[in-house]
């Protein structure tokens, strides 16, 4: 039987079965799932998010509860997964979700909404507290928590797609420390005998990278050609 084919409560049961499976450590077919958001997100079919709602909802709360600043925030974990799972929805319905192309790469994505609402809403919190201190400072510190926050989640998502030890440090060294090539080989003369080493390198970490979709999503970059 085609996934085209499978009612709406046949598919959501099977997603639940495979969701169920995957916290087991068990295999798992990701199509249903994936079947499931596409109907939910690209066709824009509110009967089939609540059920992506339903089943996704308790790995939401569980993103929540791990997150490094959540207890910071003094709010609920519910308001929150409700907060991610609502941006989820407008971010990536109708024609948006068409970037997806694995369910990994959608559920990374649910994942970072996560942890942008609680970056929001810390942002908030001190952009309030320093208004009541000193209102000329609070628009610039205010803003700088959150984009703190969302650096340290994208740098998190880097690591996971380089999982070489040298494809991280050489992503560290250009994009957080801001190293150029030839300081980068003098400072790594283990690693990178020259600057040309260097650049080669970094040249074949960033083809690799932008074929991502959430960075390419969070970069405002159109979707790669496929041709």
């Amino acid at each position: 039987m085609s996934l085209s084919s499978l009612s709406l409560e046949d598919l959501s049961r099977r997603c639940a079965e495979d969701t169920t499976r995957f916290h087991r450590e068990q295999v798992r077919d990701t199509q249903h799932c994936f079947e499931l958001l596409r109907r939910a997100l690209a066709e824009g079919r509110n009967d089939a998010f609540t059920r992506v709602y339903q089943i996704y909802e308790p790995q939401v709360l569980r993103w929540v509860y791990q997150h490094a600043r959540f207890q910071e925030t003094g709010e609920s974990a519910e308001y929150f997964a409700n907060q991610a799972l609502t941006s989820f929805y407008f971010a990536l319905r109708g024609e948006k979700f068409a970037r997806f192309e694995t369910l990994p790469q959608v559920l990374t994505y649910l994942k970072m909404c996560v942890h942008s609402a609680i970056a929001q809403f810390l942002r908030k919190e001190r952009a309030l507290q320093l208004a009541d201190l000193d209102p000329q400072i609070a628009s610039v510190n205010g803003a700088g928590v959150a984009d703190d926050l969302q650096a340290a989640e994208l740098w998190d998502h880097i690591c996971d797609l380089l999982p070489d030890d040298g494809d991280r440090l050489l992503a560290r060294c250009v994009f957080v420390q801001a190293l150029k090539p030839a300081q980068i080989a003098r400072g790594h003369p283990d690693r990178w005998r020259t600057p040309r080493e260097v650049s080669v390198a970094l040249q074949r970490i960033r083809r690799h990278l932008r074929k991502d979709p959430v960075l390419r999503d969070y970069a405002g970059i159109p979707a790669a050609d496929p041709s």
